[in-house]
């Protein structure tokens, strides 16, 4: 039988959450590859946020959905900006700053204990982060009740990746210990493994008009130490971290004997990443 977590559990996974990403919040997403960027664009095409809305992004990180939020909102809109990690909301703040962007308010902490209003948001954005909570049902359904009758929710999570990837990462997997929750580990079993479940958990915690499909997302690398480096910048870094040292060098030599099946007639990687997309209303 699977015992309940306690609220101390609770509280230790998100703090957990919080310390990975206080530590990737430096270079994260400033590795000069396209990835952040265009999901949060495709995911703002899809819920479509109109001049003067207001809006929450929840797990924010440094930005890639809230700059552009915020602009699409307008300075009629306004867009609160809530995030775990205290390092990524600074960044975001003080990049707002620089930005001259005015309509953001930013908040640290998990989206249920930072006073967002039910009920008054027409968009509430989520982009890459529901996996990481310890009861999507129930930050799902948080979610939700802070829309207005007719407002709209936009997810996104990570679907399958071409098998060279998924081989490359199987190599880190074997190392890693149970307890890593990864964005992509955690998300190829349960509520995240298929467009459906995915769109089953979004009506169940009260989302109407549920749209959940995969599109594909191209990473293009020269090689195998390109790759890790690049992924030390994401959530894939407590996967490297589990790699002993004396390791390093055969585990390197394996992902790149994996990834060599996507190296293209230009002589360089080609990695597609499956991206899934989900967008709801609550009724009215």
């Amino acid at each position: 039988m699977r015992t309940m977590d306690t609220s101390a559990d609770l509280s230790e996974r998100r703090a957990g959450v919080a310390r990975l990403f206080d530590l990737l919040a430096p270079h994260y997403d400033q590795g000069g590859v396209p990835w952040f960027g265009p999901i949060a664009t495709r995911l703002l095409e899809l819920v479509a946020p109109a001049p003067g809305e207001r809006a929450a992004d929840i797990g924010c990180g440094r930005g890639a959905v809230t700059l552009s939020l915020a602009e699409a909102v307008g300075h009629d809109g306004h867009v609160t900006a809530v995030d775990l990690s205290p390092a990524m909301v600074e960044l975001l703040t003080t990049r707002a700053v620089e930005l001259g962007v005015g309509n953001i308010e930013t908040r640290v902490g998990d989206s249920s204990e930072v006073g967002l209003e039910s009920g008054t948001y027409d968009l509430v954005t989520a982009s890459l982060v529901l996996f990481f909570t310890p009861d999507p049902l129930d930050a799902l359904s948080h979610w939700v009740s802070l829309l207005r009758p007719g407002g709209r929710i936009g997810l996104t999570a990570f679907g399958d990746q071409d098998p060279a990837w998924t081989a490359a990462e199987e190599v880190l997997l074997a190392f890693a210990p149970p307890q890593v929750l990864d964005a992509r580990t955690s998300g190829r079993q349960g509520s995240f493994a298929t467009t459906d479940s995915l769109a089953r958990l979004l009506e169940a915690s009260g989302a109407t008009d549920v749209d959940c499909h995969d599109e594909p997302l191209e990473v293009t690398l020269p090689d195998a130490d390109a790759w890790r480096a690049w992924t030390m910048s994401l959530g894939l870094r407590q996967l490297w971290a589990s790699v002993p040292e004396g390791a390093l060098s055969e585990v390197l030599e394996r992902v790149g004997t994996a990834l060599e099946a996507d190296r293209g007639a230009d002589g360089l990687l080609h990695l597609t990443q499956q991206v899934r997309y989900a967008t709801g209303t609550r009724p009215g």
